[in-house]
């Protein structure tokens, strides 16, 4: 963490995030740097994979610590493509609230990650079209209600 701020007073970057850094590693390597903030920790994060929920993300969000959540659509699990193959109770709740919407499921699934303070998402992308898709899942949000019903289908460990 030393040699990183090292590259940040030698202008050669200009701010230091972390990958896949549990909260005891995070604690380590903020307690290591003397300079510069740890401004984001990229971790996996989706409706399915809800762990970091329990501690990193409370722990993140007062901390200024951006999370940049990988693989926000489960690997395509969390797409209409994949519906009829993974948990059809929870993708049927995914899709009714897409109905509401006017929007994909991946659409949704990408909204309720980067409606989290503090959250970001890259999702990873083949196509054009797909590319487009997943832009539109910005510039509006959910209701309370509709990410309740989202939290209540997509239960924090269900899926590890």
């Amino acid at each position: 963490m030393r040699a990183m701020e090292a590259l940040v007073d030698r202008g050669l970057v200009k701010y230091i995030g972390v990958s896949n850094f549990s909260m005891a590693e995070l604690r380590e390597a903020q307690a290591a740097m003397k300079n510069y903030p740890i401004v984001s920790n990229q971790v996996l994060y989706n409706l399915n994979r809800r762990q970091i929920e329990e501690d990193l993300l409370p722990y993140c969000q007062p901390n200024q610590i951006t999370i940049i959540a990988y693989t926000p659509l489960d690997s395509g699990q969390l797409t209409k493509a994949s519906a009829q193959s993974s948990r059809p109770d929870q993708m049927k709740v995914l899709e009714l609230v897409a109905a509401q919407v006017q929007k994909t499921p991946a659409q949704v699934a990408l909204n309720w990650c980067i409606s989290r303070p503090g959250v970001i998402s890259i999702p990873k992308s083949d196509r054009s079209a797909r590319v487009v898709e997943n832009c539109q899942a910005s510039g509006w949000r959910l209701s309370s209600a509709q990410m309740q019903l989202l939290d209540g289908a997509f239960p924090i460990g269900a899926r590890k």
